[in-house]
Order: structure tokens, then sequence, then C-alpha cells
């Protein structure tokens, strides 16, 4: 196992989920899948309820509603623990939540003063989500007169996220990585990896 002095976190922007898992604690477990460029991935997530409502907040699918009151229902009348909730057996299909920035860290587990990590790509901790922007076509006139500039301030957050990455690269703590790219501001680190990630996809 490789050994590390910080749980580097890690972002996508879709995830599915096929069971849920509750028992007696604040957590919740998820069996699903995380959507890689290539393709989606088995995946396990583990998150807290916070988390989860605002999943269900930023999600515009019309599920959202559904998978809420089912995990309300569940818990109210919870006849053992741990209770699974099978979406994929409900619907035919995983629950997606996409467009969204999922911050996932490994999980990890100290030893001798350092951390290691035991789940390989298969399991993330999902710190928090954030809904990403919706991106609006702009009339022609508008793209004229800000389309450079619009252009210009991408560029510039998307340099913000690569000097982010290159000091998670460095091992720094995500907070202290984020403070030196000036990427404290939630919403301005939301955008600046969206502006890598399309820069990402148009290269």
């Amino acid at each position: 196992m490789k050994t590390v002095n910080t749980v580097t976190a890690t972002q996508y922007t879709a995830i599915s989920i096929g069971q849920i898992i509750l028992d007696d604690s604040n957590y919740l477990t998820f069996w699903g899948y995380l959507q890689h460029p290539d393709g989606w991935h088995r995946c396990d997530f583990v998150t807290s309820y916070d988390v989860l409502n605002a999943m269900l907040r930023n999600n515009h699918h019309d599920k959202s509603d559904a998978v809420q009151m089912t995990i309300v229902q569940k818990l109210e009348d919870m006849r053992q623990i741990p209770e699974m909730i099978d979406l994929e057996a409900t619907w035919g299909e995983p629950v997606v939540f996409d467009n969204m920035a999922f911050e996932l860290t490994k999980p990890c587990f100290s030893e001798h003063g350092n951390w290691e990590e035991y789940a390989n790509e298969e399991c993330y901790f999902i710190q928090k989500v954030v809904a990403l922007p919706t991106t609006t076509t702009l009339p022609p006139a508008a793209r004229t007169n800000y389309g450079p500039a619009v252009d210009q301030c991408l560029e510039l957050l998307c340099k913000n996220y690569e000097l982010y990455l290159g000091y998670i690269e460095l091992e720094f703590e995500v907070e202290m990585a984020r403070e030196k790219a000036d990427l404290i501001d939630d919403m301005k680190y939301t955008l600046a990896y969206y502006a890598w990630q399309q820069k990402e996809l148009n290269a």
C-alpha cells in the first residue's frame, strides 16, 4: 500500500447509485458507479446526510424526489440494521447524479503516523458536492461584445486550477493548495474546475 501524508481530493462530475445502505450511524453507503472519461466504473461511496441532501437538491432528474421520499420512509420504519434501498431494482437502472462537482477522497487509516490508502479506485468518501454552472447560449451581439472577455476569464480560471493541481501533486493539504491557487471561494473553485474540464475535453 502507498504511504501518504495527506488525503488527496479529486473531482468528478457524475456518479450513479444502484443501492443505498442505511445503518445507525450518521453516514450512508452507496453501491454504484463513477463516470470516468472512458465510461462508468464500478465504485462504492460513503457520505453524510448533508451531502446527500445537497445531491438531491442539485439533481434535476425526475427521480430525486422519489429517492428522498424512499429514504425518509425507510428511516422511519427501519426494521433491521443495516437496511438496503435498491434503486436499481425499483427503476431498472442506477439513479444518475450529474452536473455537479463531486469532491472525493480515498479512505485511509493511520499507521505509524502516516496515512495508508487501502481501497485503490474502488471506494471514495464524498466530501462535498457543488452544482456546476449551466451553459447558456448567448445571442450573436452578446458573443461579439463579451466573448473575448469571457474566454480570457475562463483561461485565467483554468490556470488557477492547474496551479491547484500542481500543489496537490506536491502533497499540499487541499485547503492550503486552494489558498495558494487563489481558489478558497467555493464558487470560484467550481468555476475554475469547470473551465479546466472544458479545456481538457476540447484538447
